[in-house]
């Protein structure tokens, strides 16, 4: 072979060295590339991780900062209202007691926003059982004060507030009566009536804190109660008046 062939044939082999050389480092360069992207697509995904995990501790603080204003909002809640219970018990509110006299009674029922009254007799029966049953009710409703008045010896009373059968309780919201509940037929025209259906009863007159259904059947001849009305008017026959043991007002 001659000098000139073989300094082609190196020549071609240097290029060719040379040309796969060249490869070899755009294939590094290219790898490097990637690794790099690679790289900036972690810290790119740490990143969002990172805000991720800001955002839900900012939420967190947001809970519990409205966790806290829920718990100070109930607090006063609550201090208001044991406030207020100390308020009621002031006025004579959470026992039930005798009041003497118009003097009396209207120093009450002006003092209270929701006031009970109840006119007995006391040789009416049925006045006791009233008197049992708003015994308990005083003890468990303290937004309300109930009390009780001899009827015959307030004839000025029964007079003006037009008290004609015993027992009869008058109910007074802010200063003024709202209704007067006359006998027993509001609570079913039956003497073994609960307590629960006197709450009921006074609970649709606005005299205690009091909602939900009738707690028995207060349908009778003469009346039926209105959940979501004014009482209609008893009525009264002449066969009722020899049969019950209601005291009729002469």
């Amino acid at each position: 072979m001659s000098r000139s062939n073989e300094a082609s044939r190196l020549e071609a082999e240097v290029r060719r060295n040379q040309a796969e050389s060249g490869v070899g480092g755009k294939q590094a360069m290219l790898e490097k590339l990637m690794a790099q992207n690679v790289i900036e697509s972690l810290h790119h995904v740490e990143a969002q991780m990172d805000e991720d995990l800001k955002n839900l501790v900012a939420v967190e603080d947001m809970r519990e900062i409205e966790l806290d204003a829920m718990r100070e909002k109930r607090r006063a809640a609550m201090i208001s209202q044991e406030k207020k219970r100390q308020e009621w018990r002031a006025q004579g509110h959470g026992e039930y007691r005798e009041i003497h006299g118009e003097k009396e009674f209207f120093q009450e029922v002006k003092g209270s926003e929701r006031v009970l009254v109840h006119f007995y007799r006391s040789a009416t029966i049925r006045c006791n059982i009233i008197d049992k049953h708003l015994r308990d009710i005083a003890l468990k409703h303290l937004e309300t004060k109930i009390v009780r008045i001899d009827a015959e010896k307030s004839p000025f009373l029964v007079e003006r507030l037009n008290i004609w059968m015993m027992p009869s309780i008058v109910i007074c919201l802010n200063g003024k009566t709202e209704h007067t509940i006359v006998g027993m037929d509001e609570f079913g025209g039956v003497d073994d009536f609960s307590t629960a259906m006197v709450e009921y009863v006074i609970g649709t007159h606005g005299g205690i804190y009091h909602d939900g259904t009738p707690p028995e059947n207060v349908t009778s001849e003469k009346k039926q109660v209105s959940r979501f009305g004014k009482q209609e008017k008893a009525i009264r026959s002449n066969a009722a008046n020899l049969d019950e043991d209601d005291d009729w007002w002469d």
